[in-house]
């Protein structure tokens, strides 16, 4: 390691800087909202921008606090929340660059800063997990394809709402106030399905890896309850998907569906944090 880099690394990431890089995605969410008032383009470029540097500054402070561990930060509630934020936020902004579909940035951004605000109650670091972590690629590929299917079914989640109440408005013909910041219905349902359909795929590996080590572990780095939860979450969302592609549901009964199988995601989730304190 380089001096300069063992000199950063001998100083600890702060709740401060948790809470303040929190406070860039609350201004973006903030900015993003006012939109719909005067100057609306004005407000949601800004917001849009900052959703962007909250990312870049996310990004450099796990790459510090990597630094900071000199390999692998420790696993618990806070790395993970902290994980998560990173992926809701860069995902939204790789569905912006890459399919020009634009999640609305105030709800990406409030939950994000959630996320951060959360993650600096907790504390990074004061929480370690129970016992050393098994630095195996195997274990890493797990974490890594956990952490992102939990981000896609996030995002679905939001895609899922934000299609609702875009149908609720057309349906009663409302066009202003919070209904103008929500994209169209078709590239909602379009992305929704390519969300979910990634999900599968990425709870799926999650899941051929953790169950192999809860089998073979004798203090296995995976809890049954955990895996439990995991593989309802699969279970439905590829349910969904399935009926999706025999084009049984559609529309709004998709969004619903896709709300119905965030539902075990959540106690899957609790289950990882509350195992990582």
């Amino acid at each position: 390691m380089f001096p300069m880099a063992a000199e950063l690394a001998a100083h600890p990431l702060t709740r401060d800087c948790l809470l303040g890089c929190a406070a860039v995605f609350l201004v973006a969410a903030v900015l993003d909202g006012l939109a719909s008032k005067g100057a609306a383009g004005k407000f949601q470029s800004s917001g849009l921008w900052l959703l962007r540097g909250g990312w870049v500054m996310l990004t450099t402070m796990l790459a510090y606090l990597g630094l900071n561990a000199h390999a692998h930060f420790t696993l618990n509630g806070a790395t993970v929340l902290l994980s998560i934020a990173w992926g809701l936020s860069g995902l939204s902004l790789f569905l912006d660059v890459t399919f020009n579909h634009r999640l609305p940035t105030w709800a990406i951004a409030g939950t994000t800063a959630l996320c951060l605000v959360a993650a600096g109650l907790l504390g990074v670091g004061e929480h370690p997990s129970n016992g050393p972590l098994k630095q195996t690629i195997a274990m890493q590929m797990h974490i890594g394809a956990a952490i992102l299917a939990y981000c896609a079914l996030g995002a679905q989640a939001l895609n899922s709402t934000a299609y609702l109440l875009q149908d609720r408005a057309l349906a009663r013909h409302q066009f202003g106030g919070i209904y103008a910041l929500l994209p169209a219905l078709v590239p909602l349902d379009r992305i929704g399905a390519q969300l979910m359909g990634a999900a599968v795929w990425l709870l799926g590996l999650s899941l051929v890896i953790g169950t192999t080590d809860w089998a073979q572990s004798e203090r296995a780095l995976v809890s049954a309850p955990k895996l439990i939860a995991s593989l309802i979450t699969w279970l439905a969302c590829g349910w969904v998907v399935v009926q999706r592609r025999r084009q049984r549901l559609s529309g709004a009964a998709f969004a619903r569906a896709s709300l119905l199988a965030a539902i075990p995601a959540v106690v899957a989730l609790y289950l990882s944090l509350h195992a990582s304190r």
